[in-house]
């Protein structure tokens, strides 16, 4: 069904203001759900409001938890959480961030102690809108083997990088074969997954969402998106003091407290000494999306290029008949 954007937003955040979250943060985490709706990934939609709600139940998520620096030097912090809903404590670190890098051209902040942020991709868009560099990752529970692996000890691990950029260069994408989030929507829909991205429980391939969620989701590109997942592991867990691997808890069972990282980076162009750095990139993508396409694609797309687009200019937004109303149920 085809719903007003600003009546999802609203009914979103007053089931949020119903399990005891502030209005402002209601609204902020409901905006963040809906603008993943608006783009098109709906497995960091409205979706995931349910799963939120859930932590809140269990006491996984502290509605007056204090976000505060907890270490600093120059242009580097780390946040602490304080256990808030995700999009609000990810928010509050994009603000540092670009606080830190209009001081000294680069700023790095690591958060912990906080909850799922939604779509990662909401926060490099707000970094480049604001004329940064913006790269962000996050790990998450366990969902993958490393390449030549069976035991699911790495999250899926997402990476966002936005450019501020004319075309709009917005890359959002987990380092698995499928995003998580995505077996989700797709059991939830009643659909198959796509062959050659999960293994069921007895490591055999599978194309049957439920089996995936019990079993494991493959990084994807082999060895290089294995590579990758390890990376962001390290950076977005250990390196900010929060837990890696199998100590990750409470990104997808939300009953379970939140101990995943973020790691968040914004760079202002100019810092590296390059005059009109931001007009030749832009120059650069333009002309790629002018080179010849083969027989299979219409057109050169640039991460993000087009979802972004959808975002900003939708004003209603696709929710399915039965999640709108356990939505509308949670608000009562």
């Amino acid at each position: 069904m085809e719903l007003d954007r600003s009546r999802v937003v609203s009914v979103a955040a007053d089931a949020f203001r119903a399990h005891g979250i502030s209005d402002a943060d209601a609204e902020q985490t409901a905006q963040v759900l809906v603008s993943a709706d608006a783009r098109g990934k709906h497995s960091h939609g409205l979706l995931r409001l349910p799963r939120f709600v859930r932590g809140i139940e269990h006491g996984n998520v502290d509605p007056a938890g204090e976000i505060e620096v907890v270490a600093e030097r120059g242009g580097a912090a780390t946040l602490s959480g304080g256990s808030r809903l995700g999009p609000v404590v990810a928010s509050a670190a994009t603000g540092e961030v670009m606080d830190r890098a209009d001081e000294f051209g680069v700023g790095a902040v690591g958060v912990n102690d906080s909850n799922h942020l939604g779509m990662l991709g909401y926060y490099t868009d707000q970094l480049q809108r604001e004329g940064y560099v913006g790269i962000a990752m996050t790990n998450t529970e366990p969902a993958m083997p490393p390449y030549g692996g069976v035991e699911p000890v790495l999250g899926t691990n997402p990476i966002a990088i936005g450019l501020p950029t004319d075309p709009v260069f917005n890359l959002d994408m987990s380092t698995s074969a499928i995003a998580r989030g995505t077996v989700l929507e797709k059991r939830e829909a009643g659909e198959s997954i796509p062959e050659g991205v999960a293994l069921d429980a007895e490591g055999e391939p599978t194309t049957d969402p439920e089996a995936a969620l019990e079993g494991t989701i493959l990084p994807f590109g082999g060895p290089k998106g294995s590579g990758l997942a390890i990376a962001v592991e390290v950076l977005a867990g250990g390196l900010v003091g929060a837990a890696m691997g199998e100590d990750v808890t409470g990104t997808y069972h939300t009953e379970d407290p939140c101990t995943k990282g973020d790691l968040f980076l914004a760079i202002d162009p100019a810092v590296l000494g390059s005059r009109g750095a931001v007009d030749r990139m832009s120059a650069f993508l333009r002309a790629l999306k002018q080179t010849e396409t083969n027989a299979t694609v219409e057109e050169i797309r640039l991460p993000g290029e087009h979802s972004v687009s959808r975002d900003r200019t939708r004003e209603r937004i696709d929710v399915p008949a039965d999640l709108w109303e356990q939505v509308r149920e949670l608000r009562e």
